[in-house]
């Protein structure tokens, strides 16, 4: 049998082959020396021809090892430029050419999440997770987009997934932390972010994470704990919290004082005609204002009802003691209104003006003990907060209780 037909096809295939190896070597040494000059003009922040040069470096050899290189500095390039655009464009075009490779999804995907399209975000890192499940920085990734997104369920399986990987990591206690305070799960939040803290004791945001999940709790003094800890680790972090507590701290009277002649100090037995010569007259009657300072905005409406504030004799069993210092009252007592006749509220300085009535009796000899006349202030804030009952009564002998 004649096999030189044979022979000299298969020289010919070889040949063939053999040309087409050198031709591919060629292209994938020009694109060697293209990511060279790319790199060499990024090292000297000329972008726009390192851009040039990556991009002659994927075009010469689209599947070479250096693709993926090419294609990041090239994104990075972009990214400088503030062409954000043209960088989600080429890794689109990075995935057509390697669909599979979980780490151009990574990459796409934190574009996204910078520009708080964090929904597109999730979906690229979802599929990274899919390509490489073994990857704790593809899960860690997801479950930030996810808690972005408020999809806390798959937040939490993300973290769990990646503290299963990383046992003890504190970034990833700590982002599981914050999932729980996010979903409501305080007490849950609270163990882990404490957790967090112990292995990274400057940790700023897991002791702002903590501040809130104790505010959730209604603990504020534990909350305000963790301000006073950020004062020692990161003054823009304490402001922070204090920004995020104040709509949930219940408000609180700070002081009270008086402009007229009506003397919280002034003790049992004092003739009400020495509150104002007007009241040396009987029958007559004189308005006297006390100014209420709070620690927070207040709801205007609230503090103006004046059936939201209650004045009367303090009562017994009290430290700083009883109206009258709980002896009988005198038949010359005057008359306690019950609410005020009048209230202004200054939203710029936090103060209520509360303007009261006090009456002379018709012989002209009535006494009062102002230091335990108490006023009550029972209304809300600005954010709809109820008071401190810690805070929430004044008299001149106890001063704001």
């Amino acid at each position: 049998m004649d096999r030189s037909w044979g022979i000299s096809q298969m020289t010919a295939a070889d040949y063939l082959f053999s040309a087409t190896f050198n031709q591919q070597s060629n292209y994938d040494a020009l694109a060697e020396s293209a990511l060279s000059r790319g790199v060499d003009h990024f090292s000297k922040g000329d972008y726009e021809r390192a851009i040039g040069e990556f991009r002659r470096s994927i075009g010469l050899s689209p599947y070479s090892l250096n693709t993926p290189r090419s294609f990041d500095l090239m994104v990075q390039s972009l990214l400088k430029l503030d062409k954000t655009g043209e960088a989600i464009t080429a890794y689109k075009q990075a995935i057509r050419l390697d669909p599979n490779n979980d780490t151009y999804h990574l990459s796409l995907g934190n574009i996204y999440f910078s520009q708080n399209r964090s929904q597109e975000a999730f979906e690229e890192y979802k599929r990274a997770v899919q390509l490489n499940p073994v990857s704790t920085t593809n899960f860690y990734s997801l479950g930030q987009a996810a808690l972005s997104v408020g999809r806390y369920q798959e937040a939490e399986q993300a973290f769990k997934k990646v503290a299963g990987m990383l046992p003890g990591d504190p970034d990833v206690v700590f982002a599981l932390g914050q999932t729980y305070r996010q979903m409501g799960k305080y007490n849950e939040a609270v163990d882990q972010l404490n957790f967090a803290i112990s292995r990274k004791k400057d940790f700023g945001d897991a002791y702002l994470e903590l501040g809130l999940a104790y505010a959730g709790l209604k603990e504020m003094d534990k909350a305000n704990e963790q301000v006073a800890a950020l004062g020692k680790i990161d003054s823009t972090l304490q402001a922070d919290l204090k920004d995020l507590l104040y709509p949930r701290q219940r408000p609180r009277i700070r002081l009270a004082y008086n402009t007229d002649g009506f003397l919280p100090s002034s003790g049992p037995g004092t003739p009400v005609s020495s509150l104002d010569s007007s009241l040396q007259t009987p029958g007559a009657a004189k308005d006297f204002t006390l100014h209420f300072i709070f620690d927070k905005e207040m709801n205007p409406s609230s503090v103006a009802n004046p059936f939201n504030w209650n004045i009367k004799r303090a009562p017994g069993g009290n430290s700083w003691g009883g109206y009258n210092w709980n002896l009988p009252l005198p038949a010359t007592d005057a008359a306690i209104p019950l609410q005020p006749i009048g209230i202004v509220y200054h939203q710029d300085l936090l103060t209520a003006d509360v303007t009261f009535r006090i009456s002379q009796n018709e012989a002209g000899n009535a006494t009062i003990d102002p230091s335990h006349v108490m006023f009550r202030f029972s209304g809300k804030d600005a954010y709809g907060n109820a008071m401190d009952f810690s805070a929430d009564e004044y008299s001149g002998i106890s001063l704001v209780v």
